[in-house]
């Protein structure tokens, strides 16, 4: 935990492509759009199953993003935003980067 307080956590509310990925987050979304509380995936290309497809997602302490599913279980990953770049780490150790995208215009 940080020693100096949070006067504003950074929003994931808005829509992210997948950038930086291995071969190991294949089973996540290409793109992912966040509203209040809710979260819903989109496959790419040639993905026939994602592992987030639609839920509900929380930010917990300053690292943690809790999603539900494909299966409705609340998993829990490591997280980041670094201005327009979201950093996730799945609980396998699998890291992977998601890029907010501009809103159309």
């Amino acid at each position: 935990m940080s020693s100096h307080p949070e006067t504003d956590r950074p929003s994931l509310t808005g829509t992210w492509r997948k950038t930086d990925a291995p071969n190991c987050a294949d089973r996540y979304p290409d793109r992912l759009t966040f509203e209040a509380g809710t979260y819903r995936g989109q496959r790419g290309d040639g993905q026939e199953f994602i592992w987030w497809d639609a839920g509900i997602y929380r930010l917990e302490g300053e690292t943690d993003l809790v999603l539900s599913v494909a299966t409705d279980e609340l998993v829990r990953y490591r997280a980041s935003v670094d201005g327009d770049r979201l950093h996730v780490v799945d609980p396998d150790g699998c890291r992977f980067t998601y890029e907010r995208e501009q809103p159309p215009g």
